[in-house]
């Protein structure tokens, strides 16, 4: 298993570049963040010693885009701080705030799926 400092760089990293490439509306790049994203959630879960609970501080990012994956990653293992999160921001713009009401409409509706 990599180091969990190693794990949580590549993280921020990839949410970063995730948040640049939803700007400039490089679907491509989004798309490769969001996997390693995904990859990062299943590695954190599938170790007992870190768990994506390792992830709780960055529910206070300042990027919103930050906030927003980590709530999303949170969702499982964390349902009511990542929904206040979530809630937040709603209040904010772009996409982020478009992609956070979807969370919890789809949330609400019983639709989200965590394979992570």
């Amino acid at each position: 298993m990599r180091p969990l400092e190693k794990i949580i760089n590549e993280y921020l990293e990839s949410c970063i570049k995730g948040e640049d490439a939803q700007e400039r509306g490089d679907s491509k790049m989004y798309n490769k963040q969001q996997r390693i994203i995904q990859k990062i959630r299943k590695e954190l879960k599938s170790n007992s010693e870190y768990g994506l609970e390792k992830l709780m501080p960055f529910l206070e990012h300042q990027s919103t885009f930050v906030r927003l994956e980590t709530a999303i990653s949170l969702v499982p293992v964390q349902p009511e701080r990542a929904k206040q999160v979530l809630l937040e921001l709603i209040d904010t713009r772009g996409l982020t705030a478009f992609n956070a009401k979807m969370t919890l409409s789809e949330w609400k509706n019983g639709n989200l799926k965590f394979d992570f």
